[in-house]
């Protein structure tokens, strides 16, 4: 029911959560309105032959989702629009198939390349895996760099082999993130491609006592992470990924060596005093303002540095950038928003002004509601998720897919199976009618039970609230609380310990004297509603009620 598998994802900073505009009733709860049809395998009797443009289903969520896991950037609508023709031509080029830019047999063959002949995904950082895993490697160590890759922008198919491609986005990932580039998978890149998940928790003041007295070279945690924005807010150009390598230990030299300090590359007392001057918050960089308050610029531009432009880069994050969030509006931010406005038919000119902002207010949450506030302000984000759970559960299409919904951003996605089919450690596997065990993850766009309670906290939000870790990463986020004090869209996680999890649904209240709840529960089983001791079993026999103390709001 749940995938274990680690997966790259930002860490939680905010506490107060807006909901998204579009789905706000004046006075009301957010409108459980999926904008996307259900999805619906390409190959069934319900799609046609030859998918075209203006089509509008299920079948295009289907298609949007495949091409997303092939490194596109759609978004998942069922409408088959420009975007959508663009990228099926891009792919079509790109695998060799005429290009036509329509979904025909071939086109469908090729986008569900992730198939069971594909090796499953090993941890890049397991024994399993080569030091430097390098070019011509055929193995699931490669399914999994591929994956991670393509979370990163890159645009492969995921089949487990190191090939030209795969080298190529591999020396493209190294230079921006300031990495030796050789084409090789090594620690520093292996690190850098799992970026936060490394790192055990968000920025550490480093003057707190839960930071060494003196750091050093080799820490990797929540200390390094507020470092390394501290560095960024003095002039270095740091990946804030939590790892103090190399690059962090010449940069905090550099950093001793401009103030006169004792240059060991070990972030003392001294060093730290240093670090906090003239910085406005603890991790170094403005304190965010939101992009439509009156006390940003009409049009900000290259050069300014101040809370407008934190909140910039942080939106521009959120969209696949790699920005170091230190509210300077440097040639990194001026090349991002480029990518932004030519990604979504702006004027590209890297500055942002009115139509800029007013395509950042509509996509970002954050920054969606008026100065004036939006309807259910302050409210308790739990009525929002329960609504918008409640309308995936009856609409019925929304298959549980293993591993489904663990991408860089929320949203169903194509999973993969593990273990051996027929045994207790198999997970994506169906029987056909002759009883034979086949890959249904791997042939399907859907959800898991993490994936399932991650995007509808993200529906409800407007923000990934939970990230794209599995339960034992989402119980962690919030508080343990009793039965009798949970309310509807507080999340019940499922296992032997609050450490050892392996299911998560999301409470729908009593009905009829029985605690029910949402999930998706199982291959074979859509999202549904069912009562919550349907879930318990020898193997995972304990409820653990969680609440996450998130509420609608906005920054203002």
């Amino acid at each position: 029911m749940n995938v274990l598998k680690r997966r790259p994802h930002r860490l939680l900073r905010r506490v107060l959560l807006p909901v998204s505009l579009g789905a706000v009733l004046a006075g009301g709860l957010a409108v459980p309105a999926f904008a996307a049809p259900g999805p619906i395998d390409l190959n069934s009797s319900s799609c046609p032959a030859n998918m075209t443009g203006g089509e509008n289903d299920g079948c295009v969520t289907e298609l949007q989702t495949l091409l997303n896991t092939h490194g596109f950037r759609l978004t998942v609508d069922g409408d088959f629009g420009n975007g959508t023709l663009a990228a099926v031509r891009t792919f079509q080029s790109e695998t060799g198939i005429a290009v036509d830019g329509q979904v025909g047999p071939q086109t469908k063959a090729e986008l569900y390349v992730s198939s069971t002949s594909v090796p499953d995904p090993i941890d890049l950082e397991s024994s399993s895996c080569p030091a430097n895993i390098t070019g011509g490697e055929v193995s699931g160590c490669v399914t999994e760099l591929q994956d991670l890759l393509n979370a990163q922008g890159a645009h492969l198919s995921i089949d487990g082999d190191f090939g030209n491609g795969t080298l190529a986005a591999v020396e493209a990932f190294q230079s921006a993130h300031k990495l030796s580039v050789d084409g090789q998978v090594g620690t520093l890149t292996k690190d850098a491609l799992y970026g936060t998940s490394n790192v055990t928790g968000g920025a550490v003041d480093l003057r707190s006592a839960s930071c060494p007295a003196n750091m050093t070279q080799g820490e990797v945690d929540g200390c390094v992470t507020a470092l390394q924005s501290l560095l960024d807010a003095h002039g270095a150009s740091l990946s804030v990924d939590g790892g103090f390598g190399p690059l962090t230990f010449s940069a905090v030299e550099s950093f001793q060596s401009a103030n006169g300090l004792s240059v060991d590359g070990q972030v003392g007392p001294q060093t730290k005093a240093a670090l906090y001057d003239n910085v406005s918050t603890s991790v170094g960089a403005p304190a965010p303002i939101a992009l439509n308050s009156s006390s940003c610029p009409a049009n900000m531009t290259e050069g300014e540095i101040d809370g407008c432009v934190t909140s910039l880069q942080s939106f521009l994050n959120t969209q696949g950038q790699h920005l170091a969030v230190d509210g300077d509006f440097g040639a990194h931010t001026f090349a991002a928003v480029e990518a932004f406005q030519a990604a979504n038919s702006l004027s590209v000119d890297g500055q942002v002004g009115p139509a800029t902002k007013a395509k950042i207010l509509y996509e970002d949450g954050v920054y969606h509601c008026p100065s004036t506030g939006c309807p259910g302000q302050n409210q308790a984000i739990q009525p929002y998720v329960v609504q918008y759970a409640a309308a995936m559960a009856k609409q019925g299409t929304m298959p549980y897919v293993y591993a489904g919904g663990h991408g860089a951003s929320p949203g169903p996605s194509v999973g993969y199976c593990s273990g051996t089919p027929g045994t207790s450690s198999a997970a994506g596997y169906l029987q056909d009618s002759n009883g034979t065990w086949y890959c249904f993850a791997s042939h399907h766009v859907g959800l898991d039970c993490s994936g399932f309670a991650r995007l509808m906290y993200y529906e409800a939000a407007g923000y990934d609230v939970l990230g794209s870790g599995a339960t034992n990463d989402q119980i962690k986020l919030g508080n343990q609380i009793s039965s009798s004090q949970a309310v509807p869209g507080d999340l019940i996680f499922f296992g032997t310990s609050t450490s050892s999890t392996d299911h998560v649904g999301i409470y729908a209240g009593v009905v009829n004297g029985v605690p029910m709840m949402y999930n998706a529960f199982d291959t074979g089983t859509n999202v549904r509603e069912e009562p919550v001791s349907d879930a318990q079993s020898s193997d995972h026999p304990n409820a653990y009620y969680t609440h996450y103390d998130a509420y609608v709001s906005i920054s203002v």
